[in-house]
């Protein structure tokens, strides 16, 4: 069995044209494919918060899976497609630092540290298949990206799709110290409009923002109800929440945005 995650920031209808790529290139072994969508709702051409929530979830897959990513605001312009190779699992997707952070993040497989292996998509009439002219210019996911999985899965090796490359990174940075508390900045809003912050602790000394105090706690009910707080979430970032309530619109910030932690 050969494990394909779909993350996009498509919507419901286009994934499952790739999907179907996948399914009619592998012909009789299409039974052996199982699909799992982490996301399709990922912020139209957001590449950062397609990063993050690739970065959340890839090292709960084991080896030998295979994650296409897409979010591609530079869809049909010169960057490259991508086959990325890291800690026994393969990731298929744009040059745009969307696929790096996760990959690094699994670093080597069983116990020798690697760096992740990127090889430049050679678009070929084997990706294209027969009888396709060229690829839509809008549509990577399904006409290079959803082709290239499907040959991987079958059988074929990451260094096969073309010549060894240096992929664009994305870096979310760190918290900075200041003298009055942090600076840090907001790199992912969930559904729930808890804030998640490129900070890896939680302060230890009690801090406010926007001069509200944020209740640190170990879990959300700890806080009363429409209670501000900050918290080390599940992904291993702190993050800013109101329990039963939402941050993003209560502080009225959004991911990307810089925020000062003031010591109180």
């Amino acid at each position: 069995m050969k494990i394909i995650t779909l993350l996009t920031d498509f919507g419901s209808f286009y994934p499952a044209q790739m999907k179907g790529v996948i399914l009619s290139r592998l012909g009789d072994k299409a039974t052996e494919i199982t699909f799992v969508d982490i996301a399709h709702d990922i912020p139209p051409q957001d590449v950062r918060a397609g990063a993050f929530a690739l970065l959340s979830t890839a090292r709960y897959f084991p080896a030998g899976t295979i994650h296409i990513a897409v979010v591609d605001p530079d869809v049909g312009m010169d960057r490259m497609g991508l086959v990325v190779e890291s800690g026994g699992q393969i990731f298929v997707g744009p040059d745009n630092g969307l696929l790096l952070p996760a990959a690094r993040s699994l670093g080597g497989h069983g116990g020798s540290p690697q760096a992740p292996q990127a090889y430049k998509i050679a678009v070929s009439q084997e990706i294209l298949g027969t009888g396709q002219g060229q690829a839509s210019n809008t549509f990577h996911g399904r006409d290079i990206f959803a082709p290239v999985a499907a040959l991987l899965a079958s059988g074929k090796s990451p260094a096969s799709m073309g010549p060894r490359v240096r992929p664009k990174d994305l870096n979310f940075g760190a918290a900075r110290k200041t003298d009055s508390g942090f600076e840090a900045t907001v790199i992912y809003v969930d559904r729930f409009g808890n804030l998640i912050l490129n900070m890896r602790d939680v302060p230890a000394f009690s801090v406010s923002l926007k001069g509200i105090k944020l209740k640190a706690v170990r879990t959300y009910a700890q806080a009363r109800r429409i209670e501000p707080l900050i918290t080390l979430g599940s992904h291993g970032f702190a993050e800013i929440a109101v329990n039963q309530g939402n941050a993003a619109e209560a502080f009225r910030l959004k991911a990307g945005d810089r925020i000062e932690l003031e010591e109180i």
